[in-house]
């Protein structure tokens, strides 16, 4: 029988967390949507005058709401996923389940621990995130949904001997243990 290696941390995304900066981003969307019904205003009006002009501020218009919904899709894509990451002695494993109720969709990312090159970390308050480069994958392990719980993973990385560059601080990519590793 074998005996499956229990999780040495298993960490959920916390629902609550949200990014910094989306009230931010939801009260530009609903200025743009304003500016982009008075842009088709100003063209149903125009048409009388100038069609072809009036025909160029209504396309400019609703190619600007058609950005204005792929950022709130973004918003709310980012708002109903959760993540549960399981790291062990030997391997790092993130789930991703996204959506809700009958669309969800799952998909899972594993990567060795003893196959990690370097893991490059990004402190930015809105997006912290670490990604583990592996020479079969890089896998980005979203850090900002888990709150307070991110610098656990941090530490269990630290603590497996994982070298951790910090692009904020420009620490330099670690060229020469990934050689000796891509030799070995």
């Amino acid at each position: 029988m074998v005996a499956l290696a229990k999780p040495a941390i298993r960490l959920e995304s916390d629902p609550r967390v949200k990014r910094v900066g989306s009230n931010v981003m939801w009260v530009a969307i609903v200025i743009g949507f304003i500016f982009m019904g008075l842009w088709l205003t100003v063209a149903t009006f125009a048409f009388a005058y100038n069609a072809c002009w009036s025909i160029v501020i209504a396309g400019a218009s609703l190619a600007f709401a058609s950005f204005l919904t792929m950022m709130a899709s973004t918003l709310i894509r980012d708002r109903t996923r959760t993540y549960v990451l399981e790291l062990t002695e030997t391997e790092a494993v993130l789930n991703v389940t996204e959506g809700t109720g009958k669309r969800r969709k799952r998909a899972t990312q594993m990567v060795l621990l003893d196959d990690i090159y370097y893991a490059e970390y990004y402190p930015y308050r809105d997006s912290t995130s670490v990604i583990l480069h592996t020479s079969y994958a890089q896998m980005e392990l979203p850090l900002w949904p888990l709150g307070a719980h991110a610098q656990d993973v941090m530490d269990f990385l630290e603590g497996r001997g994982v070298p951790i560059v910090n692009v904020q601080s420009d620490d330099p990519i670690p060229e020469i243990e990934i050689e000796k590793r891509v030799q070995q």
